[in-house]
């Protein structure tokens, strides 16, 4: 079975253009990995897999792209799941560990 490589790996990380759309695009997808991760963390599964599904509705009305937003969203979601949800659920855990601002 021929797997695709990951297509956020670390060398695209290094080289796509910080301003881009393409990295953009992956910015929204990871941090909604990062609100289910913390979601799930906090509430449960269903509530997460919830609110995710509530974030893809409102985007699919936001705009005459909406649909494709979301399509592409939910594609970008399960690569970043399945390549780097334990790095992204480290980062949550440290975040919260944090002390807020005042």
């Amino acid at each position: 079975m021929s797997e695709k490589p990951y297509p956020f790996d670390d060398a695209w990380k290094a080289s796509v253009d910080r301003s881009g759309l393409e990295w953009m695009a992956y910015c929204e997808s990871a941090n909604l990995v990062k609100r289910y991760i913390r979601t799930r963390l906090q509430y449960g599964k269903d509530v997460a897999v919830d609110e995710f599904e509530a974030t893809c509705e409102l985007y699919s009305k936001y705009n005459a792209q909406g649909a494709a937003r979301v399509v592409r969203i939910r594609e970008q979601f399960k690569l970043i799941w399945a390549y780097e949800r334990e790095a992204l659920k480290e980062r949550v855990l440290e975040e919260d560990a944090l002390p807020k601002a005042a």
